[in-house]
């Protein structure tokens, strides 16, 4: 295994990275941490390559200085919301002669299960296996070593659009890093954040961006439904400048230093002082920013429950979990959701020194899911020793067009879930 993992969080407003390091004592550290701000994306798609570039160049530059060594590749996310999941299930025969079925049998169950009708603007980007059945017997995770005649996959084809993965790519690339593999980004957060019998149990994720609003619902421990919501944390700053007459950079401030959902006693209340458009100082009322954040959250968190109500699985979960730095931070966030959503909501944070925040949960959850793949598939790990996952790209793409973008992918991407 690698002696240090880099996962790298494209998000709509920043570009988070992660590095980890797996100690004596067999435990994951994240030994780095950073974000960066981005320009180049809009609602998790790339509109500008070289701005996207620079800033995953940038950010790669503080890992480098923070863990003191040279970086050249690692792994991103890709945003549940634009991607979609279409059931099936693949099944074969045990070919060899003592009937065992190998990593070798699970690679072709699961390429079988890809046999479905795909859109001539998407292509098949992963499978996420929901259970494996073993001759009949079913909810079987793991089937390698079991001895069957026939093996067969229930499980979750992700699809998304050629174009955003292809430029997803190229912006990576085009900052010096080879990508060894892509992780779907609710099961990166499930990684970082989820428990265990949350995910069994049913728990919804709602990732709080910039722009967008990723929502994911597992149950069972299996990824049952996304999607995506085109508002986010800009609209906030976005009220704020309008109602104060102040601009977008200076209500950004505004949010992040004293953004809340709890109002104070005015009597101990002092006035906020910001700089207006002619570059005047004005003061304001803390109450007031309150007012304009808190009626925003109100919307965002409805709009949220109508997409959970929609899913169909509202009944079955057991709660949120909210992460990103949209509206994580904010105090008074997990009070005013357990109200509107009518669950339990608890704010996620991963558990480690150093990136216990909401805005990292992403990139410590790539960390985490190509660890874990790199541990239990030695042939994997040898695999991209030898060959980054763009050089596998660029070669099937050479070969095969744009029709060879499902056989890029050939098995690996399905491993990260």
């Amino acid at each position: 295994m690698k002696e240090h993992i880099v996962g790298i969080d494209l998000g709509s407003s920043k570009i988070c990275g992660a590095v980890g390091k797996i100690s004596s004592n067999g435990k994951l550290q994240i030994i780095g941490i950073t974000s960066v701000i981005c320009s180049g994306l809009n609602k998790s798609v790339v509109i500008d390559i070289d701005s996207t570039a620079e800033a995953i160049k940038q950010c790669v530059i503080q890992l480098e200085r923070m863990t003191d060594t040279q970086i050249s590749e690692g792994y991103i996310s890709l945003p549940g919301g634009i991607c979609e999941l279409v059931r099936n299930t693949g099944m074969i025969a045990i070919s060899s002669e003592d009937r065992e079925i190998k990593q070798g049998d699970v690679d072709r169950v699961i390429e079988a299960a890809k046999l479905i009708s795909v859109p001539p603007d998407k292509e098949i980007v992963g499978v996420e296996p929901e259970q494996y059945i073993v001759d009949g017997y079913d909810n079987i995770k793991d089937p390698r070593g079991m001895s069957a005649e026939r093996l067969e996959v229930e499980a979750q084809v992700v699809m998304a659009q050629t174009t955003v993965v292809s430029n997803l790519l190229k912006s990576v690339r085009r900052a010096g890093i080879k990508v060894n593999g892509i992780v779907l980004q609710p099961s990166a957060i499930a990684e970082a954040v989820i428990r265990k019998e949350e995910k069994d149990m049913g728990i919804a994720i709602v990732d709080v961006g910039a722009e967008t609003i990723d929502i994911s619902i597992y149950k069972g421990a299996k990824l049952k439904y996304t999607s995506i919501l085109q508002l986010g944390g800009n609209n906030i700053t976005n009220d704020i400048s309008v109602c104060l007459k102040i601009p977008f950079s200076e209500g950004e401030k505004l949010k992040l230093k004293y953004g809340s959902l709890v109002k104070g006693n005015e009597m101990d209340m002092e006035k906020i002082r910001v700089k207006d458009s002619y570059d005047n100082f004005m003061e304001i009322d803390n109450n007031l920013l309150v007012d304009i954040i808190e009626a925003r959250v109100e919307e965002l968190l409805h709009l949220i429950k109508k997409n959970l109500l929609n899913s169909g699985y509202y009944k079955e979960i057991s709660g949120a979990v909210i992460v990103g730095g949209g509206i994580s931070l904010f105090r008074g966030t997990t009070e005013l959701s357990k109200k509107i959503l009518d669950k339990p909501v608890r704010i996620g944070s991963p558990d480690y020194v150093g990136a216990a925040s909401p805005i990292y949960v992403t990139a410590v959850g790539i960390v985490i899911q190509a660890v874990n793949n790199l541990r239990t598939s030695s042939s994997l790990s040898e695999e991209l020793d030898e060959n980054s996952y763009e050089d596998k790209w660029s070669k099937n793409q050479n070969k095969n067009g744009k029709n060879g973008f499902a056989s890029k992918i050939k098995g690996f991407f399905a491993d990260f879930f």
